[in-house]
């Protein structure tokens, strides 16, 4: 019985360990240095139709092609910024935001109102 006792302990023990350092992970903030580079904005499954964005290592400076984005955002983009699960492009009146959820290292998307998906895809590492 002491056996069976201490190898469920065990287990517990080290499945807690692998929690923690998985949530860890997960909740590390790329800081504006990591995700500066190029991007493009698409509707997913359209990559044909994407605009080139330029994330400066400086938050909040964006560059590219921002009229192409504004006509897929419905806003025109000014700037971007970092949150502990998004990346974020702000208008360029500073009060509408639209935040992409994160799907991978170099991936995130967004939903519009519509319906419609929308990815930011990082093109250089």
């Amino acid at each position: 019985m002491k056996t069976t006792v201490r190898r469920v302990a065990q287990a517990a023990i080290t499945l807690m360990s692998m929690t923690e350092v998985a949530m860890a992970s997960s909740l590390l903030l790329p800081n504006a240095a990591q995700l500066a580079g190029r991007w493009q904005l698409y509707p997913e499954h359209q990559q044909a139709q994407a605009c080139d964005l330029r994330l400066q290592a400086s938050e909040g400076k964006l560059e590219g092609d921002l009229a192409c984005a504004e006509g897929l955002l419905g806003l025109r983009p000014g700037s971007w910024l970092v949150t502990p699960d998004t990346l974020a492009l702000v208008g360029g009146d500073g009060s509408s935001v639209v935040h992409f959820s994160r799907e991978g290292a170099q991936r995130y998307a967004w939903t519009t109102p519509d319906g419609k998906q929308l990815v930011l895809e990082r093109l250089d590492q």
